[in-house]
């Protein structure tokens, strides 16, 4: 394993923008933690929905992160998002790199449109009267933005080397995204996009969904699905090998 990986060195804009993405998302997060704060004496949420609402926000966060990480994986470039889009497709050819970059390097990828999707949802539903729903919501919206800051720590966990007992328990018990359920998107660049838990992988993969939406996206735009994603890999990985399957053309 390389000591620096392929894009670590970042221009001062790069580095800017990465912490304001992040910062934005911390906002987010603190002010829907404030308003569950001062509203929860007013609304009295019994603890039974809490716990719905967290484990509602967990699996929406897990499917909001295959979903962005479909966007990113599919139909971004370089050109788009430049070195965070950099690090992806370099993720693909040399997996084990991704656990050299800083976290900030690569939070800002989750944190950019958990900050602006969760925030504008916060907001919304900030306008409503505080009642049990939009408690419950802001529970949700509170869940999403946290996983969404932390998304890559959650994908990161997977491919450790060295996995202390409790991360190894919490793989098991499905809480966490595990190797063996995230390396098959290294194996088929189509399923298993979402890397918080997995747990919206199952009906995800079951319906097709995200070869699906490439069909639908590519019969109303005309675009290929990462049309040069093959060639990419092939320039950037020295053996020669490319990591998974390149994806058809159409």
């Amino acid at each position: 394993m390389p000591t620096i990986p392929f894009f670590k060195h970042a221009t001062l804009r790069e580095i800017i923008v990465t912490r304001l993405c992040c910062a934005a998302d911390v906002v987010v997060i603190l002010c829907c933690a404030g308003y569950l704060v001062a509203r929860y004496p007013e609304v009295g949420l019994h603890w039974s929905w809490l716990i719905v609402a967290l484990l509602a926000g967990y699996f929406l966060a897990d499917l909001f992160s295959g979903l962005v990480h479909w966007v990113v994986d599919t139909w971004l470039d370089e050109g788009m998002l430049g070195r965070g889009i950099a690090i992806t497709r370099e993720h693909h050819t040399h997996p084990s790199h991704v656990l050299l970059y800083g976290f900030l390097d690569q939070a800002s990828l989750g944190a950019a449109p958990g900050a602006v999707v969760v925030g504008g949802a916060a907001t919304v539903t900030a306008l409503f009267p505080a009642s049990a729903l939009t408690y419950a919501l802001m529970i949700v919206w509170f869940v999403i933005a946290t996983c969404m800051l932390f998304g890559m720590g959650f994908h990161n966990l997977a491919h450790r080397p060295v996995r202390p007992l409790p991360l190894r328990v919490a793989q098991r018990l499905h809480l966490v995204c595990s190797p063996e359920h995230h390396w098959r998107h290294h194996g088929d660049h189509t399923i298993r996009y979402c890397v918080i838990n997995g747990w919206a992988n199952y009906p995800c993969d079951r319906f097709r969904l995200w070869s699906r939406l490439e069909r639908l996206v590519t019969a109303t735009t005309g675009r290929a699905p990462r049309a040069d994603d093959a060639e990419w890999q092939h320039k950037l990985n020295g053996a020669g090998i490319v990591v998974g399957s390149p994806r058809p053309n159409g």
